[in-house]
């Protein structure tokens, strides 16, 4: 048990995130890079590029629900070309 000293917030909040890393079994570096991801994901979903791109994921479902046969021809020959470059030769 410890007693917590007035005025050393500072050492009693890292004691506190310790103690939470060490019940949960995730290093505190892991930890601080996990809320980081966290905040930065946030930040990016608050954007205006965010917007757009989920503008467009909709605009392509709206494509590939009214051609699907095209869509399925290209992603057949996108397979294909890819395929063809990453293949090892032989």
């Amino acid at each position: 048990m410890t007693q917590e000293m007035p005025g050393g917030s500072a050492a009693s909040e890292e004691h506190e995130a310790q103690q939470h890393s060490e019940k949960t079994g995730i290093p505190e570096q892991v930890e601080a890079l996990g809320e980081t991801a966290s905040k930065l994901y946030d930040q990016f979903r608050e954007s205006e590029q965010y917007g757009k791109i989920q503008d467009s994921v909709t605009r392509a479902g709206e494509y590939i629900r009214e051609n699907p046969v095209p869509s399925v021809l290209y992603a057949l020959g996108a397979g294909f070309v890819l395929g063809m470059l990453f293949h090892p030769k032989r």
